[in-house]
């Protein structure tokens, strides 16, 4: 008896209001075809969604290739140190270094404005090559530009779940220093 009058004094029971998410972030489809991935690609990147990018690349305990990213040459030379040992970790933390960088009021910006030219190997995998323009927003002062262009080409291949990965981009520098290897070498430190 006491304990029943202990259990409903605390209101124990009683239903809650809804908390509010967290952030606008949205949860993406699982990329079961190449072309939800790249949507995929696209719409994390200008959510500034860093759990659903993370998804967009290849991990070695599902996917038989491992993750690479291939800079252009001026910003290999550049970040050497930065792009030696680049992988999934160095992608997710200049990520979150260039969202936090740009804050919550500003949006990211990634337009496609050539392609893609979607060039299927066999069933199981697929390159695109598309040009893009990127709107970064950031508040640092030690950068030159906000807007960064160039050539990307990305493979991607299902895992062993069939959800397809990025296991291979290369960049191409199409307008000296401004590139999406330049925004990343920034933003890794």
């Amino acid at each position: 008896m006491i304990l029943s009058a202990l259990l409903l004094s605390c209101n124990l029971f009683d239903t809650r209001d809804p908390e509010n998410p967290i952030s606008d972030n949205q949860t993406l489809p699982t990329a079961f075809t190449k072309e939800s991935l790249f949507s995929n690609f696209k719409s994390s990147f200008e959510q500034k969604n860093i759990q659903e990018y993370g998804k967009l690349f290849a991990d070695t305990a599902t996917h038989a290739q491992r993750y690479m990213f291939i800079p252009n040459q001026s910003s290999a030379s550049r970040y050497a140190a930065v792009f030696s040992s680049w992988n999934t970790i160095a992608e997710m933390e200049y990520f979150r270094n260039a969202i936090t960088a740009v804050g919550t009021s500003s949006s990211l910006q990634l337009q496609i404005t050539s392609g893609p030219v979607i060039v299927p190997y066999q069933s199981d995998s697929a390159q695109y090559t598309f040009d893009y323009l990127l709107f970064v927003p950031h508040n640092r002062s030690d950068l030159k530009t906000q807007q960064f262009v160039g050539r990307c080409e990305i493979t991607m291949a299902p895992d062993k779940n069939t959800t397809w990965r990025i296991y291979r981009w290369v960049d191409f520098e199409t307008k000296k220093d401004s590139s999406w290897s330049e925004l990343k070498g920034q933003f890794a430190k």
